[in-house]
């Protein structure tokens, strides 16, 4: 889901995204720790769904809504004596029936009705109830607001559902809990004839017959669909359809799109739609395939300030690509692999918001993806006490908070693909992570479970101050050089009391204006002295170039000739060989002095200390080709030296 509000300034796409417009700021943290089961009533926890069918009249210029849903579902508890469901109370129950058999049903607090059954049914058991109703639902009007009217600048009545996180039970007698997939569904929708609905799945027929001055269009899925991702939308909508060829494969996929306005659409805006296939195609080789590539994708335009990823039918009201890039991506994540409580929802939001820079990063240049970081960065520093994880499921306004659930999340999926030892091991995380999860829900414990097991190295510390942990560290830093020797110190403080230090790699660009170098450093000390070989006299140095490091510079960076002299390593040191291929050897280091070789992601691979010999030797025959830090403590004092293995 994608809601827009507040101005984005990308000075380097302002010509390239002249559309943009604005972007909603999903909500306002509001400091409670609440939360929201995703069922109203422990009762409905007895009974898993397993199918879904939709018989509604429903128009293009109101919100009233009239007919009948039956759910088919298993009897899960020992044994179920009622059956409870979610449904508002603006909307009148005309009756329901449990297999056939009329019930009265009672309304027991809330939008929770019951229906007590005739005899208590045993696990197994399967049912089918049906409720027949009709009424309109709460005012209200796009994000959250079960069904909304609206009219397009062009005169184009519509009518579209958006039931997430919860107002599901706005439109439909419903059951919200998000590890409850349905099956499959039908989707019966009778509108008056010349409109058009756009729904999930596939569409089966459209009946123009049967009912004078009325159609019905039959929609059908068979892949399991969380409750929140049924949606229909109805407008006069002319339909535009083609085929995606995928790469590699003789297999093709339906792109089937549903535009308002055909006189006056902006061809642009059609433009932009047209590179779904496009978009598709790529995204499949970073994920895997397109999850319902059997059955289609497609977007309904409406007025919807943002997108929202209804499975196989986004519904959108912003043609902007990396918006439309966005709610693809939840094809993938958030509608093939679920979320699998609403406090993970950063798995999804996250996600989307991430492959936001990547869609950037291929189709408009590496500039475009460093200006989104740079945005979403800017963003996320804006709450210094911002935790990923969301501890307070207890409304949309929390659930979807800009300055964390997207930004600093999409941050955090950024550091993961950073942490990673090569970007192609990033990219085998996430394509198992689908592959294991797939049509299912998964928690943040199964992507740590599945990153740890491709990277081959714990993720505890990572997960517990980025996801769990709240805020970000902030620096001072300062570098000299002394011959052709670099040093770099960096002085960490945190945003939030609560998390007093971060473990964290860096990016340091070493800059001589006639040529640049980048160095992965591991940070995790409140003060830590960097010592580098670099010949070329140094200019200036540019910290977190990239962005790929949540975390803030305080004041500028500081040439402090200062640093080199009196510190645990002399600046006459001399490191031979470096590179080396069998060891390092280290000359005239003090007595006493602990050492600590370590990977670029911080592991200890080799510890010692220095004796009164002239020289101190750190082994390297056994280890990887690559960079590695050795860090050098004595006292209160400590730095650290990059040595290179090949």
């Amino acid at each position: 889901m994608k809601n827009r509000s507040l101005v984005i300034c990308w000075a380097l796409l302002m010509m390239a995204f002249s559309s943009y417009a604005e972007r909603h700021n999903r909500g306002n943290k509001n400091g409670m720790s609440t939360g929201k089961t995703t069922v109203a009533d422990p009762n409905e926890e007895n009974y898993d769904i397993k199918y879904l069918k939709f018989n509604l009249d429903v128009s293009d210029t109101s919100v009233y809504v009239s007919g009948n849903v039956s759910t088919t579902a298993q009897v899960t508890a020992f044994s179920m004596s009622s059956y409870v469901f979610e449904l508002d109370t603006l909307m009148v129950i005309d009756s329901a029936k449990i297999n056939g058999v009329t019930l009265p049903v009672a309304s027991t607090g809330g939008t929770i009705r019951t229906m007590i059954l005739p005899a208590a049914m045993a696990a197994g058991t399967f049912f089918t109830a049906q409720v027949f109703y009709h009424g309109v639902p709460p005012p209200g009007g796009g994000f959250f607001n079960g069904l909304s009217h609206s009219v397009s600048s062009g005169g184009t009545n519509m009518v579209y559902s958006i039931s997430d996180p919860y107002a599901a039970p706005d439109w439909w007698p419903s059951k919200q809990e998000i590890d409850d997939k349905i099956d499959s569904v039908d989707m019966y929708i009778t509108v008056p004839a010349g409109v058009v609905d756009g729904s999930n799945g596939v569409l089966v027929n459209v009946d123009t017959t049967s009912t004078p001055g009325y159609w019905t269009y039959h929609w059908q899925t068979h892949y399991a669909i969380d409750y929140y991702l049924i949606s229909i939308a109805v407008a006069r909508y002319a339909q535009y359809t083609s085929y995606l060829h995928f790469t590699g494969s003789t297999d093709s996929m339906l792109i089937q799109n549903f535009f308002y306005d055909t006189a006056t659409f902006n061809p642009l805006y059609k433009a932009n739609f047209d590179s779904l296939g496009l978009i598709i195609d790529y995204y499949c080789t970073l994920y895997g395939r397109y999850p319902f590539w059997q059955e289609k994708y497609g977007v309904c335009y409406t007025t919807l300030p943002g997108g929202m990823e209804h499975q196989t039918m986004t519904t959108i009201g912003v043609p902007n690509t990396y918006i439309i890039a966005h709610e693809l991506c939840h094809q993938w994540f958030g509608d093939h692999v679920t979320y699998a409580t609403w406090g993970d929802v950063w798995l999804s939001e996250g996600f989307a918001t991430f492959s936001e820079q990547i869609f950037l990063n291929h189709f408009w240049g590496s500039a475009a993806a460093l200006a989104h970081r740079q945005t979403y960065l800017t963003e996320a520093l804006g709450d210094p006490c911002g935790e990923v994880y969301v501890t307070d499921t207890s409304s949309a306004t929390t659930l979807f908070y800009q300055p964390t659930v997207y930004a600093k999340g999409q941050g955090v999926v950024t550091m993961l693909r950073y942490l990673a030892p090569t970007d192609s091991m990033f990219f085998q995380v996430l394509q198992n992570y689908q592959a294991t999860y797939g049509f299912s829900n998964a928690s943040t414990a199964d992507l740590k479970a599945i990153a740890e097991s491709v990277y081959g190295f714990n993720l505890d510390t990572f997960f517990n101050q980025w996801i769990y942990g709240k805020g970000y560290p902030v620096y001072k830093v300062s570098w000299n050089q002394v011959g052709s020797t670099i040093y770099v110190q960096l002085i960490q403080t945190t945003s939030c009391p609560s998390t007093p230090l971060f473990s964290t790699p860096l990016e340091l660009e070493l800059s001589s204006g006639a040529t640049d170098t980048i160095i992965k450093v591991y940070n995790n000390a409140d003060t830590t002295l960097y010592t580098f070989t670099w010949t070329p006299d140094m200019t200036a140095l540019y910290f977190n170039p990239d962005i790929w490091t949540i975390c803030r510079q305080l004041g500028g960076i500081v040439h402090d000739v200062t640093l080199g002299t009196g510190n645990v390593l002399p600046y006459q040191i001399k490191v031979l060989p470096n590179p080396s291929e069998n060891y390092w050897e280290i000359y005239a280091l003090p007595k006493g002095t602990a050492l600590a070789l370590t990977d670029m992601n911080g592991h200890i691979i080799w510890q010692g200390t220095s004796t009164n010999v002239n020289t101190t030797i750190i082994p390297a025959t056994h280890l990887a080709p690559g960079d590695y830090l050795l860090k050098l403590s004595n006292g209160n004092d400590s730095q650290s030296i990059k040595l290179v293995h090949w």
